[in-house]
């Protein structure tokens, strides 16, 4: 595994406090660190989307900096079966189930529930981003 700089880990544990608040998105009151544009929790996960955004960058890094996703898919349409992905960082299953029919997955992490989330498509083979990118609702 890589070496996440300390700023970089900051974020990610800011990110994990600011993920256990209920805002609006999440059946809470309205609260501007977690919902608002540019609010906290929205620039903390842009940060954090630059720096492990890049192709090459080791997925056990961002589950190491950032948590398990909200949702792990198979594609951006169906629920993926996080066993399916070889490797202990994402759930210590053998490397031989399901590997042949996962060879890519997306880590998505939510800013306001199911309208804007970050999301990392993930090579499940070499467990490396291929890209990543915002989801946006905009209802």
């Amino acid at each position: 595994m890589a070496t996440v700089s300390s700023e970089y880990l900051a974020l990610g544990q800011s990110f994990q406090n600011l993920r256990s608040i209920k805002g609006h998105w999440d059946g809470g009151e309205a609260n501007p660190a977690v919902d608002n544009f540019n609010g906290e929790k929205h620039q903390t996960l842009q940060k954090l989307g630059e720096y492990f955004g890049k192709p090459g960058t080791s997925a056990a890094d961002i589950l190491a900096t950032m948590g398990q996703p909200d949702e792990m898919k198979q594609t951006m349409d169906e629920a993926f079966q996080a066993s399916l992905m070889p490797g202990p960082m994402i759930g210590g299953t053998d490397a031989s189930v399901g590997a042949a029919n996962a060879t890519v997955m997306y880590f998505i992490y939510k800013w306001r529930g199911n309208h804007d989330y970050l999301w990392f498509k993930i090579d499940a083979v070499k467990e490396q981003v291929i890209e990543s990118s915002w989801y946006h609702a905009y209802e």
